[in-house]
C-alpha cells in the first residue's frame, strides 16, 4: 500500500461517524459557508440559478440536457457548485472545484479525502468488484484491498443507502474514502470501457495466435480478416487508449508483446509507467488497428515500418508518429505523441534565461550562418528548432525543412521527407532546396560528411541554416563537424553558435518543501561553499502527491549550454583546436556549462539534486 493510501485510510468504525441521508444542494452550500469556502452572495446565486447550473453540468458531461443519457445522469450538488467556477477565498489562482468540495465533505464526515491517481488504480479490482452500471450510477469504485478489507471511494460519505447497498453486495469488511466525482467517473469510463471492448474482441477472435513471433516467422499471416470482423470493439479500445494518453500528458505509448499477453506503457515526463495488460490476441488486433490508422501495411509483421496519424484533441490537432518492429514474442508498436502546444511552444517558453535568450536572439536574427542544436534523443532538440522556425516565420520568409521523419506538419514551412529508397537523402534534398530560393533551411540531422559539407556550403551562400547533432556538449559539435570532413576555415566563418540542451524535470509546486543539501551532495556537485554556510544552503524538493504521482516532480524545462562563436572561438576553430580547448576558451568568455545551468535551476528552486546528477553526468 502506498504512503498516500496509509495516510488516508480509515477503519469502518471511524468512517461511519456522522451517517445520515445524502447531502442536498442547500445543505452543501450551508456547509461550504460554515467552512468559509464560499461567500454568502455566491451561495445565494447558486441556489437561485440551480436549474441553469444543472443544465450546464449535463451539457458538459453528456453533451445534451434532454437526451436519455441526460435523464440517467444524476447531477451531484458538488458538480453544481464546481460548474459555478467560484474563486477559492484562501487559495490564489484556484477555483472551488469538485476536489475542494470533496475535501470539505470528508472533513465534516470524518472520512478521509483521497485524490485518485489513475496510474495507481488496480484495474482488475475495479472491473471485477462492481458492475459498470452500478459503479457509474452511484459514482463509486474500489481503490485498494489490504488486511483491513476493501477500500471504496465515493462522492457523498453521508449516503447511508449507498453504503448499505455496498455492504450487502460485497462480502468483506469495507473502508471508505471520499473523492471527486469526475475522477471516479474517469476511472470507470477508462477501466470498464477499455476492458469491455478488449474482452468482447477477445471473445470474437477466439484462441490467441502466436503467428507474429520471430521463431515462427514463416507462418506470418495477414491480419485483414481479423481487423474486418472486430473493428467495432478494437476501434473503441484504441480510442480509449489514445484519450487516456492525452489526459495523462504521455509523450509515448508502448505496446509490447510478451509470452502470453501484451503490456501497454506510457512515458510521462521521461519515465515509463505500466498501464494495462491485454490478451495476446487483442494485442495483435490493437497493433493492427493502429497500423491501419497510420497507413502502414498490416500484413507485414517482420519488417520495421513507420507511419503517422493525425487526431483531434479538443480544438487542436495532435499528430502521432508510429513505429513497428518485430520482437521475440511478436510485433511491438511505439506511438510518439506530438502535441502542437508543446512542440510549437513559443521561444520564450523553452526555458532560456534572460542572457541566454538575448544571445540566442542574436544568432537567429543573423542574415546567414549555421546554428546547431545538440543533445541525446529526447533532449528537446525538435521542440527548440520548431519553436524557432515558427518564431521566424512570416509571409516574406521562405522556410524549408528536410526531416526524417517529418515530426509535425506545419503550413508555414515547406517540409521535405527524406526517402533513401528513391535517393532523397539529406544531402540530395539540400542540393535541390538551394535551387528553391530558401531564406532559412532546417536540416533534421547532420549524420554524414556529404550532409555536413552541404549544410556549411548553404550557410556560405547566404542562407540561415539550422541543424542537430548528437554530441554530449556544445564544443564537441565543432570536433564532430571537422571529423566529418568540414574544413576548419569554412566552419569558423559560418558557425554562429551551438546550443547543447537537456530536459530536466521540475519540482511539483503542489508538494514542494524547503530543504538543504548534505555535505556529500555538495561535494558531488562540486560546489565551493564555505563551511559555515553548508548547513544553510537552501534548496527545494517535492514530497510527492497525486499531481506528480508521488515522484515530487511534474513537467519538464530546458537546461542549456550556449557556445557563442565570437572572434576568439573562431580563431581556435580555424587553428583546428580540439573540443576541450574550445570549451575552456568559451568558459573564460562566460559560457555556462550544462552542469552550471542545471545548478542555477537548483538554486532557483525549479529542480532537485537527483535530477541534476541524472541528466548532466555525461555532459562534462
Amino acid at each position: 500500500m502506498s504512503p498516500q493510501q496509509k495516510k488516508t485510510r480509515r477503519s469502518p468504525e471511524v468512517s461511519r461517524v456522522g451517517m445520515r441521508p445524502a447531502f442536498s444542494l442547500e445543505e452543501l452550500l450551508e456547509l461550504l459557508l460554515r467552512e468559509k469556502v464560499i461567500r454568502p452572495e455566491a451561495a445565494t446565486a447558486i441556489e437561485k440559478h440551480a436549474t441553469t447550473l444543472r443544465s450546464r453540468v449535463l451539457k458538459e458531461k453528456v453533451g445534451s440536457i434532454r437526451s436519455q443519457a441526460a435523464a440517467r445522469y444524476a447531477v451531484s450538488p458538488a458538480e453544481i457548485v464546481a460548474i459555478s467556477k467560484l474563486a477559492h477565498p484562501s487559495r490564489p489562482n484556484s477555483l472551488v472545484d469538485e476536489d475542494t468540495v470533496a475535501e470539505v465533505m470528508a472533513q465534516e464526515s470524518g472520512v478521509a479525502y483521497h485524490k485518485i491517481d489513475p496510474l495507481r488504480i488496480d484495474n482488475d479490482l475495479v472491473s471485477k468488484t462492481l458492475s459498470r452500471p452500478f459503479a457509474r450510477h452511484h459514482a463509486v469504485i474500489p481503490i485498494w484491498r489490504d488486511a483491513e478489507g476493501l477500500c471504496i471511494t465515493l462522492v457523498d460519505p453521508f449516503d447511508t443507502a449507498l453504503r448499505d447497498q455496498l455492504e450487502s453486495l460485497i462480502p468483506e469488511p469495507l473502508q471508505y474514502v471520499v473523492s471527486a466525482k469526475r475522477d471516479i467517473l474517469a476511472i470507470i469510463d477508462r477501466v470498464y470501457g477499455f476492458r469491455s471492448k478488449v474482452k468482447e474482441a477477445e471473445q470474437e477472435m477466439g484462441p490467441a495466435s502466436r503467428v507474429g513471433r520471430v521463431v515462427q516467422m514463416v507462418e506470418v499471416r495477414s491480419n485483414d480478416e481479423l481487423a474486418a470482423t472486430n473493428d467495432e470493439h478494437v476501434i473503441a479500445a484504441v480510442d480509449y487508449l489514445l484519450n487516456y494518453a492525452y489526459e495523462q500528458r504521455a509523450s509515448d505509448i508502448h505496446l509490447e508483446p510478451r509470452t502470453d499477453d501484451g503490456v501497454i506503457r506510457f512515458r510521462i515526463d521521461g519515465i515509463l509507467h505500466d498501464i494495462e495488460t491485454v490478451p495476446y490476441v487483442v494485442h495483435g488486433a490493437i497493433t493492427s488497428r493502429i497500423k491501419v490508422m497510420a497507413g502502414m501495411n498490416i500484413a507485414e509483421r517482420r519488417r520495421p515500418q513507420d507511419g503517422r496519424i493525425k487526431t483531434q484533441r479538443a480544438e487542436r490537432e495532435v499528430e502521432l508518429r508510429v513505429s513497428s518492429m518485430a520482437t521475440a514474442f511478436g510485433e511491438k508498436i511505439v506511438v510518439r505523441i506530438f502535441d502542437p502546444t508543446v512542440l510549437m511552444a513559443d521561444v520564450h517558453e523553452l526555458g532560456l534565461g534572460d542572457d541566454e535568450r538575448e544571445l540566442y536572439e542574436r544568432w537567429i536574427t543573423s542574415p546567414n550562418g549555421l546554428i546547431l542544436v545538440t543533445g541525446p534523443t529526447g533532449s528537446g532538440k525538435t521542440t527548440t528548432l520548431y519553436s524557432t522556425l515558427r518564431y521566424l516565420s512570416g509571409p516574406e520568409i521562405n522556410i524549408t525543412t528536410i526531416e526524417e521523419p517529418i515530426e509535425l506538419v506545419d503550413p508555414r514551412f515547406c517540409q521535405v521527407q527524406v526517402n533513401p529508397q528513391i535517393d532523397i537523402t539529406f544531402a540530395n534534398a539540400l542540393r535541390t532546396i538551394l535551387r528553391q530560393d530558401p531564406d532559412i533551411i532546417m536540416v533534421g540531422e547532420i549524420r554524414d560528411s556529404e550532409t555536413a559539407k552541404m549544410a556549411v556550403q548553404s550557410a556560405l551562400t547566404g542562407h540561415l541554416v539550422f541543424s542537430t547533432l548528437h554530441t554530449r556538449n556544445a564544443a564537441s559539435a565543432v570536433s564532430r563537424l571537422t571529423e566529418l570532413g568540414v574544413e576548419p576555415f569554412l566552419l569558423s566563418s559560418v558557425l554562429r553558435g551551438v546550443v547543447a540542451q537537456r530536459l530536466i524535470r521540475r519540482i511539483c509546486e503542489r508538494c514542494a518543501v524547503e530543504g538543504t543539501l548534505n555535505i556529500d551532495q555538495i561535494h558531488a556537485l562540486g560546489l565551493k561553499v564555505p563551511v559555515e554556510q553548508r548547513e544553510s544552503l537552501q534548496v527545494r524538493w517535492g514530497e510527492g502527491c497525486i499531481d506528480c504521482r508521488h515522484t515530487g516532480l511534474h513537467g519538464r524545462t530546458g537546461v542549456f549550454e550556449m557556445l557563442d562563436v565570437g572572434r576568439r572561438i573562431r580563431g581556435l576553430i580555424n587553428e583546428g583546436k580540439d573540443a576541450n580547448e574550445i570549451a575552456r576558451a568559451a568558459r573564460i568568455e562566460g559560457m555556462e556549462s550544462l552542469r552550471e545551468a542545471a545548478l542555477r535551476r537548483l538554486a532557483d528552486g525549479l529542480t532537485t539534486y537527483e535530477e541534476i546528477v541524472r541528466l548532466t553526468a555525461d555532459s562534462e
